[in-house]
């Protein structure tokens, strides 16, 4: 069965690319309109700064983070054992193209080793660059192929590689391409000579015409899209480069989306999640963390098989050929460690390992693979040129900031309790309020309400508990209010409610004898002070009175 490439815009903010294949979801390919694309741009760059401990330099490419050169991206120097110091100086004008773009705080990877794509072939700048792509096997395709390529008058310091898709073409066709991409070397170096640094010599194309010209093989079906205005542009491109193309091109006018319609849509959401089945029950869990990518293959449901061993074999022979599909579709590089499901047999070990390096052959990244090791783990490297999907389309968990968990209740509720206890300890604090996030409040206070009116007693302080919808994900806050007009040495104890006791009982009775006093008449009063027949009270009361009224009066 041959292949149908589907272009679909998403409200005029991204375009995605899926290929299917055989009915399976094989490559997508999405970018967001408007933000550009540098993966493949050939720049006239200024060395910035040279820096001896990396063994690399910074470029300054015009525009955006500077991109880093690595000594064995620097021509005349590879494998000659030169410093990055003796190959390049600040201010030193290079040709450059971008082979890597820039990751979070990342700048891009840049290379002195130039390739320029066409649909046939690709042009190098090394006289040694000439051959065939491996993917072609057939010897009597190969002889042929090498035959055009020998007729080719590259230009100086140049070479081409017959690309795949060269396999079938006509010789005039390739020859056609081999004459574009001449001229379009030689307005990049007229550019050159006139441009001042850092600039631009050459941009990549655009989705579409990278599309065509790297995933429309001849068997494509059809190549459908939804936006009126890409229609157009394809079918120019195609009239141009790929005439046999044009048929083939359709403007997808049906009421359901494109996705949804070629029932993409589930299957793309599906290149989000950790966990992928595999066909007889058992899984794969794919974590993409800073340093690498791990996949862990799990058996799961899978008991069918007879025995531990057998069943680990099954697993692992399927898990390869879906991880070898995903790290294609989720577009995930750099190192990554496979943690295979435990075999001791060592004629099971290998085939998974064969299994694992066959089921890599399609994939155009270049690609490491290295041997299983005693722990069943296997570490391998993929040419990683641009973010991941998950990378592009998600962000950093503000609740979590990345760790992808946050605590469980318990934990919260005993740092929460701990930070009051602190907060209260040898503190004069005459209020305290507790920022908690809203689904929280009521399960802390109902499962520590006697533990903080213990707290309140002690400590003389009311605690307060507000509710914020606003506050992090078992995060806290808390805001202390100090205690006005008294002075408390540090580390004093704060007065308990029982030693106040006394205290109130006596406010108590004075509040009574004020009362009394208030409603006895002031001849009443005299004539019982002066029979003496007044209550101990009433005489102590009148003779602080007439102490008061005597300290006033003394100048």
């Amino acid at each position: 069965m041959g292949s149908h490439i589907l272009m679909n815009v998403v409200d005029e903010q991204e375009l995605r690319v899926g290929v299917i294949r055989d009915g399976k979801l094989e490559a997508l390919i999405h970018e967001r309109i408007g933000e550009g694309q540098h993966l493949g741009n050939i720049y006239k760059a200024r060395v910035a700064n040279v820096e001896p401990s990396l063994d690399a330099a910074f470029l300054d490419l015009g525009a955006g983070k500077n991109g880093f050169i690595h000594i064995d991206e620097v021509i005349h120097a590879k494998g000659g054992g030169a410093r990055i110091e003796q190959a390049l100086h600040a201010g030193q004008e290079i040709i450059v193209q971008i082979t890597k773009e820039a990751i979070k705080d990342k700048g891009p990877c840049v290379s002195m080793y130039l390739s320029v794509p066409g649909r046939y072939l690709v042009m190098m700048n090394s006289e040694q660059a000439k051959g065939v792509s491996k993917r072609i096997e057939d010897p009597a395709v190969r002889k042929r192929l090498k035959g055009i390529l020998s007729t080719f008058e590259p230009p100086e310091g140049m070479g081409f590689i017959v690309r795949t898709a060269s396999a079938d073409r006509r010789d005039d066709e390739i020859r056609l391409d081999y004459e574009f991409l001449k001229r379009l070397w030689a307005e990049i170096l007229a550019l050159q000579g006139r441009a001042r640094a850092p600039f631009c010599l050459y941009q990549e194309a655009d989705v579409v015409v990278r599309t065509l010209r790297d995933l429309a093989s001849a068997d494509a079906q059809a190549i459908v899209i939804d936006e009126e205005k890409l229609y157009d542009e394809a079918r120019a491109f195609a009239q141009v480069f790929m005439p046999e193309l044009c048929d083939r091109i359709q403007l997808h006018r049906e009421e359901l989306p494109l996705f949804t319609f070629y029932g993409l849509e589930d299957r793309v959401a599906t290149i989000y999640e950790r966990k992928v089945q595999l066909p007889s029950g058992g899984t794969i869990v794919i974590e993409q963390t800073e340093a690498l990518v791990s996949i862990d293959v799990n058996s799961a449901r899978n008991r069918d098989a007879g025995d531990v061993e057998t069943t680990a074999l099954m697993t692992n022979l399927e898990a390869t050929q879906t991880i070898a599909q995903q790290l294609v579709l989720r577009d995930l590089g750099g190192l990554i460690i496979i943690d295979f499901i435990d075999m001791e047999d060592r004629e099971h070990q290998k085939l998974v390992q064969l299994a694992l390096r066959r089921a890599m052959i399609a994939d155009k990244a270049k690609i490491q693979v290295g041997p299983l090791s005693r722990f069943g783990l296997v570490e391998m490297t993929r040419q990683r040129t641009r973010p991941s999907h998950k990378l592009l389309a998600s962000t950093e968990c503000p609740y979590c900031t990345g760790t992808g968990s946050i605590k469980t209740t318990e934990t919260f509720e005993i740092d929460c309790m701990r930070a009051v206890r602190q907060a209260l300890s040898g503190k004069n604090l005459s209020r305290l309020e507790v920022v908690v996030p809203q689904d929280l409040a009521l399960t802390v206070l109902n499962a520590r309400h006697r533990e903080l009116h213990e707290l309140e007693e002690r400590s003389d302080c009311r605690i307060v508990f507000t509710a914020d919808g606003q506050i992090k994900a078992r995060e806290f806050r808390l805001v202390p209010t100090a205690r006005k007009g008294e002075r408390r040495d540090r580390g004093q104890h704060p007065v308990r409610p029982s030693l106040l006791a006394p205290l109130m009982v006596e406010q108590a009775k004075a509040m009574t004898l004020a009362k009394e006093l208030a409603a006895m008449k002031p001849d009443d009063l005299e004539r019982e002070l002066e029979e003496g027949s007044a209550s101990p009270q009433v005489q102590a009361a009148a003779q602080a009175a007439a102490a008061a009224v005597a300290a006033a009066a003394t100048p």
